[in-house]
């Protein structure tokens, strides 16, 4: 193998690494973000559930006048 070939290779390495850095940052932050948007939704469920049981007690209320 000739020296220009290993710098050619060198080169190839260089940018994989550094395109694996890239995506391993973009994957963590994709993680980050999944984990706050599941956080997120299981608070609204938890709000939809307790607005459903407010309107349940709600109608029952109002049935019985």
């Amino acid at each position: 193998m000739t020296q220009g070939q290993i710098e050619k290779l060198e080169d190839k390495i260089d940018a994989l690494l550094a395109r694996f850095e890239k995506i391993n940052l973009e994957n963590s932050q994709l993680r980050q973000q999944l984990n706050e948007l599941r956080a997120e939704r299981d608070r609204l469920h938890t709000r939809n559930e307790s607005a459903r049981k407010q309107i349940d007690v709600m109608i029952s209320r109002l049935k019985s006048i």
